[in-house]
């Protein structure tokens, strides 16, 4: 999600495990990383959900201009957020079903999953709050949400170098910008 979310965690937390002194320390570290097949398929299965959330939420600052500019009734501008926040649990629904078999992409994927549990109560706030015409209690979830996108993101490069494949080039973009869609209309 390119609107998503700026707080990096160093890779080492992302990534490590904790080092025993017995022999089989390195066996079970190595277990918990990906493949670079099991990065493919993550990758497979979650990319093509990302970018549709990418163009759905491409819709709604269009929405929030026209209700701004006064071309639509507050009635229309909630109407029109509240389908866009129903498409969009639709695709919280399918990134939570997400199951990445390795402990390392497991822990991103629970915190990527994170950041469209916050931003479906910011799309559902802001879809009431359209409807009722207060706008000035919307939960702040855009810090939290970067924070996030950018540990995923950070933690899926280093994943990635670790198993030498090269990630999608527009990922890199994830977690920058605006997060959330402003009520002026404008991101």
């Amino acid at each position: 999600m390119t609107r998503p979310c700026v707080r990096s965690l160093s890779a080492a937390l992302l990534c490590a495990s904790v080092v025993c002194s017995c022999g089989g320390s390195e066996a079970a570290d190595n277990s918990s990383r990906p493949s670079r097949a099991e990065l493919e398929r993550y990758l497979a299965q979650v990319e093509p959900i990302r970018l549709g959330v990418n163009r759905l939420l491409e819709g709604a600052d269009p929405i929030l201009r026209s209700f701004h500019d006064h071309s639509i009734s507050r009635t229309t501008a909630a109407k029109r957020m509240g389908e866009l926040e129903r498409r969009f649990a639709e695709l919280t629904v399918d990134i939570a079903a997400g199951n990445p078999k390795t402990a390392a992409l497991a822990r991103l994927h629970a915190e990527y999953a994170r950041t469209y549990d916050l931003e479906d109560a910011y799309l559902s706030a802001l879809a009431s709050g359209l409807a009722q015409c207060e706008l000035n209690d919307l939960p702040s979830t855009q810090a939290e949400q970067r924070a996030a996108i950018v540990r995923w993101r950070t933690g899926l490069t280093v994943l990635a170098r670790e198993v030498d494949l090269t990630l999608p080039p527009d990922l890199q973009q994830a977690g920058r910008g605006e997060i959330a869609p402003s009520v002026q209309g404008r991101s």
